[in-house]
């Protein structure tokens, strides 16, 4: 079962056509591709960062100073690190448009995710919880009073 964050634009209006859905977890696409992904997404100036990044990787391990292995490695843990925050460089980028967090829903597929967020639009209100049920006077057991008010012994 996959979760997906929900957010509405800055207007807050509930039946929003254009609600941002991301799903959260790990995403394969940015973790396989990296700059790749950032470029497709629009995060220009990270994936300017990365490939400089690789580029300075690629520099020292051609010139000895690193082990190549080594830098293989970081590279590898640069890209694991992508593909564990690609929902988060989804979210604050919708933080930073105005985008208000409306709620988590969880389903299989995105199309369930929306379906079920949608209907739960025009959902009435849940009723409002019952009255609390007065607590039981003390020193009743079940309906039997204390020995002491039953009379006799």
């Amino acid at each position: 079962m996959a979760v997906f964050s929900v957010h509405l634009p800055p207007e807050g209006a509930r039946d929003a056509p254009d609600a941002a859905f991301v799903r959260q977890g790990f995403c394969w696409p940015a973790f396989v591709f990296g700059p790749l992904w950032l470029l497709a997404r629009g995060f220009f100036l990270a994936a300017a960062i990365w490939i400089a990044l690789i580029l300075g990787l690629a520099t020292l391990a051609g010139a000895s100073i690193v082990w190549p292995g080594g830098a293989f490695a970081l590279a590898l843990l640069m890209h694991a690190w992508l593909g564990v925050e690609a929902s988060r460089f989804v979210e604050r980028r919708l933080a930073r448009r105005g985008y208000d967090l409306a709620l988590i829903a969880a389903a299989p597929t995105l199309e369930e995710a929306e379906m079920s967020f949608f209907r739960g639009l025009g959902a009435t209100p849940p009723a409002p919880p019952a009255p609390p049920v007065p607590p039981r006077p003390l020193g009743v057991l079940g309906s039997l009073p204390p020995a002491q008010t039953r009379g006799g012994v």
